[in-house]
């Protein structure tokens, strides 16, 4: 298997603020065929981050599982999906 984890609090801000942020985060991700996103300890997404993410992962042909994320995360990814879902697809 061609996992690897990824602890974002070691790499990134606590509070991920920047769509360019995500980019940088999937040309890791990219490499992979499956990876494990540890949310432990990041406080803060923005909306900016959140829409770059989703819109990577929708583009991504690796396996992401995630973990630890905040409660305010999934609930923000959550909205972004749906109106990304509802946008662009």
């Amino acid at each position: 298997m061609n996992q690897i984890i990824i602890n974002l609090e070691e790499r990134y801000p606590k509070k991920l603020g920047m769509g360019p942020t995500a980019k940088k985060l999937f040309q890791e991700i990219n490499m992979e065929k499956e990876v494990v996103l540890n949310f432990k300890n990041i406080e803060f997404m923005s909306r900016s981050f959140a829409q770059e993410y989703v819109f990577q992962k929708y583009n991504t042909h690796t396996q992401i599982t995630e973990i630890n994320m905040d409660d305010s995360i999934k609930q923000l990814l959550e909205i972004v999906q749906d109106d990304f879902e509802k946008t662009c697809l």
